[in-house]
């Protein structure tokens, strides 16, 4: 519906304009710390209007009814308590695909599109005209759906061990009509896997430190633990998921992980313990170590 279809003449039924609830959405989030405070504003009145953040824009003095301005305040009251935006209006864009997201799963991140990236650059080339591709911790099926979505001839196995991730990262993958190429499964790491082999395996992996968690901006309370929390030293999941990796690739197949910032020199290490030779870390657009490259010997 649009905006206008949405207006109304002045009535009791109409209390402000889009100006009005900018202007005082941005004073309330700013005044409880958010960094952002016009962007989000702006998107969430958007959001309970049902219109794109463009209309927002260039329709500032248009009236907004009652039922709007509630589900408005309801979003901004979610907000001042630092909850995700990404949350709140239950979408994320990641690689130019608007994601469902819900607490269930992390919210996509720009760097990790440096890993649909770098996954893309190596699949373009490999020698299988049908790679296999495995997704561990799919999470919301960013990186599983951004592939697919990227390169027709590549199926992907889509692991994670909550249920409730595996859902959503299923109907992402049906929203962007590839579901059928998207195999979708609940596992611990490979567990459910039942020996099955890979081209290429991708993962963003908990790679937080425990210590580190209290650090965290507060918005980070609300995502998934267990997406976070790489334990002690942030490497608790990536050393597992290096044990096993190799094992579960193809004779010079390739793992694409994303790591932190501080951990390449140990991650290169780990992988080449764990029995991959050629291993690089790729850094972000902003010269950050970001994710690891490696391939089985």
């Amino acid at each position: 519906m649009s905006m206008e279809e949405q207006s109304v003449a002045p009535s009791a039924a109409v209390v402000t304009t889009v100006a009005d609830l900018v202007r005082d959405g941005v004073a309330e989030l700013a005044a409880a710390g958010v960094p952002s405070a016009k962007l989000d504003a702006e998107v969430l009145l958007a959001a309970a209007l049902g219109v794109d953040r463009t209309s927002i824009l260039t329709r500032s003095e248009a009236r907004v009814p009652v039922s709007a301005m509630r589900a408005f305040a309801s979003m901004l009251e979610r907000r001042r308590a630092r909850e995700p935006l990404a949350y709140i209006i239950g979408k994320k864009e990641f690689w130019s695909l608007e994601l469902e997201v819900s607490a269930a799963v992390l919210i996509p991140r720009p760097e990790t599109e440096l890993v649909v990236e770098t996954a893309v650059d190596v699949l373009r080339d490999w020698r299988s005209s049908t790679p296999v591709v495995c997704d561990v911790g799919t999470g919301s099926g960013c990186i599983a759906v951004a592939l697919a979505c990227e390169l027709a001839r590549v199926s992907i196995v889509a692991l994670d061990t909550s249920p409730a991730a595996i859902e959503i990262a299923r109907r992402n993958a049906v929203k962007h009509q590839v579901v059928d190429r998207v195999e979708l499964l609940v596992s611990d790491l490979f567990a459910a896997i039942g020996g099955r082999r890979f081209d290429v395996v991708v993962a963003n992996p908990p790679y937080v430190a425990h210590e580190d968690l209290a650090k965290l901006a507060p918005e980070l309370r609300w995502e998934p633990d267990s997406a976070l929390d790489g334990g002690n030293g942030g490497l608790q999941v990536i050393r597992r998921l290096l044990a096993e990796t190799a094992a579960t690739l193809v004779s010079e197949g390739w793992l694409v992980m994303e790591i932190g910032a501080d951990q390449g020199t140990v991650v290169e290490a780990l992988a080449r313990e764990g029995g991959f030779g050629q291993t690089w870390v790729r850094s972000d657009y902003a010269g950050m170590p970001r994710v690891l490259v490696a391939q089985v010997i």
